[in-house]
């Protein structure tokens, strides 16, 4: 690459207990506090003392299969991130919402809220949901089709920043000769009148001087590359390898330049699964017993929800169900961590089970099984390389794995330039360069 970035972007992606296996079950703190607030601080607070540029809260509007098994992010992540704003300072705070399920008026002033009372440190990872679980708890037997959720998805997320727009920096004039507070002139209607929203505006919120939340796209489908070129800041992304993340994040720097912006305002964000110890025998040694730690019919049924299969269809004793894995283009699971798995499945050759603990292992996504050096390492030549802008970063224990990453990987990474040593800005949009 000509010109790196300032530094690496590293988010701390929130999963309550930690990503691998079911690391909950040996862990001294009581199970009701993975799903409690002290929880989400303790990392936040980790993450903030790391200099890490955001947490990141994903967050899906149904009970999966996962969730009965493992502690789960219980709580609004918005509830959750505004506690958090409240204990921290600089940590950017990430918040999912679904362009499905709300309403965009209303979600756009939570968002302005938020970066209000935290400093602008406010990012919105966009997602549009699809299955027919979560459809119905809003109202509707079924999911609509993937090409109208995403129709809306890009009115929605239009709506939304066009409120944002509706009373820009400077609207806020407190004249007390004239006893005028904001600016007509600037404080103005977006009338929009479109296919699913009819919203007048303007949004009834304070000024953003920090400019709009950041904007996180995440999605693989050809849907989803396209709304998260034309929109997004930043893209959250499945690759188990650096090619792969090349060339996505070729084929959205392109998109975002045939949509008239510019290819570096688009940050690619790959996830990023960390297993560290002394030695990377110890680090495999520990994924091996985090692994362990889900049960077996526990893995068949995340298996089968990530295949999108009836879990009746797998045996965790028999090959693998080639013939029973729906079409690439049915709406059934997340069709792009699904392709990712079955690349996986195919290259190794694994059987039902040894699939089922691919995915318990977390083949969707890169993944780093070492010590601090190898890790550092890992992440260096995916930076230098171009392979991406930064990681969300998933790691196996919270919070002592991120503990030992920040207190062992960082100051490598830092010795090597391409880690921050203090932040130098206040807000998300400022960490991430934008």
């Amino acid at each position: 690459m000509a010109d790196l970035p300032r530094h690496v972007i590293l988010n701390a992606n929130l999963i309550p207990g930690g990503t691998l296996g079911s690391p909950w079950r040996r862990a001294t703190k009581p199970p009701e506090h993975f799903t409690s607030i002290d929880h989400y601080l303790d990392v936040a607070r980790v993450a903030e003392r790391g200099l890490l540029d955001a947490v990141f809260l994903a967050d899906s509007p149904d009970v999966q299969a996962k969730d009965w098994n493992s502690p789960s992010r219980l709580l609004d992540p918005f509830v959750a991130q505004t506690v958090i704003a409240a204990h921290t300072e600089r940590i950017g705070l990430v918040v999912t919402a679904t362009t499905s399920y709300n309403d965009p008026y209303n979600l756009a002033r939570s968002f302005a809220a938020l970066a209000a009372v935290s400093g602008g440190r406010v990012g919105w990872n966009y997602v549009v949901t699809g299955g027919d679980a979560a459809a119905r708890n809003y109202s509707l037997d079924a999911a609509p089709p993937k090409s109208e959720r995403y129709a809306r998805a890009e009115e929605f997320i239009d709506v939304v920043t066009a409120l944002w727009d509706s009373a820009p920096a400077g609207s806020i004039v407190g004249d007390k000769a004239s006893g005028r507070y904001l600016d007509p002139a600037l404080v103005r209607p977006i009338d929009h009148d479109g296919t699913f929203f009819r919203v007048a505006g303007p949004l009834k919120t304070p000024p953003l001087p920090h400019g709009r939340p950041v904007l996180i796209q995440a999605g693989a489908s050809t849907h989803g590359v396209e709304l998260g070129a034309r929109t997004a800041d930043a893209i959250y992304s499945a690759h188990v390898d650096p090619t792969s993340a090349m060339d996505r994040r070729a084929e959205i720097r392109r998109r975002a330049a045939d949509a008239g912006r510019d290819p570096d305002s688009v940050k690619l964000l790959p996830g990023l699964i960390v297993v560290l110890a002394g030695t990377e025998a110890a680090a495999r040694e520990r994924e091996r017993e985090l692994i362990d730690l889900i049960p077996d019919d526990v893995q068949l049924l995340n298996l089968a929800e990530r295949l999108g299969v009836d879990p009746a269809l797998l045996d965790l004793d028999a090959p693998f169900p080639w013939g029973a894995i729906p079409d690439e283009n049915t709406d059934a699971g997340s069709r792009g961590q699904r392709a990712v798995l079955l690349e996986n499945v195919r290259r190794t050759g694994s059987d039902t089970r040894g699939a089922a603990r691919l995915l318990a292992s977390g083949s969707v996504h890169a993944k780093v099984v070492g010590d601090a050096q190898q890790v550092a390492d890992f992440i260096t030549d995916w930076f230098v390389s171009g392979a991406c802008d930064g990681f969300n970063l998933m790691i196996d224990e919270l919070p002592g794995g991120l503990e030992d990453f920040v207190e062992q990987v960082l100051p490598i990474l830092r010795g090597r330039g391409i880690f921050r040593t203090e932040y130098d800005t206040t807000s998300l949009r400022g960490h991430y360069g934008l």
